[in-house]
């Protein structure tokens, strides 16, 4: 019996290390620096597209959204572009470097999320 318990913790923590790969600093999803070659989505997954303005010089691969529901699990619906999910931060050390986590309007649910942008 406590072998498979030692076998149930180490796969419950190698799903939680693992988390969510298409959001994040380097999420094809949300999050990853991108380029527009190659049409709209870029170098990002499908159903994503790449954005390149003055919040994300470098560009970053986002979703359009009108609600939250409309985002993976770790992006937020913010009120840019007519709507887009992005990378949600708690501090500047959880976005690519030279962005930083900054308070933006979300969309339905109205309110606000911190997000990584240049600013």
């Amino acid at each position: 019996m406590p072998n498979s318990w030692s076998s149930l913790l180490v796969v419950a923590t190698l799903l939680v290390a693992c988390g969510d790969s298409d959001v994040g600093k380097d999420g094809q999803v949300v999050g990853a620096s991108c380029t527009t070659t190659g049409g709209a989505s870029g170098s990002c997954a499908d159903g994503s597209k790449c954005v390149v303005d003055s919040d994300f010089p470098d560009g970053s691969c986002v979703k359009d959204c009108v609600a939250q529901a409309d985002c993976p699990d770790g992006a937020a619906c913010i009120q840019e572009n007519g709507g887009i999910c992005v990378l949600e931060c708690s501090d500047a050390s959880d976005c690519r470097d030279g962005y930083n986590c900054v308070e933006k309007s979300t969309l339905d649910p109205a309110g606000s999320a911190k997000v990584c942008i240049l600013q």
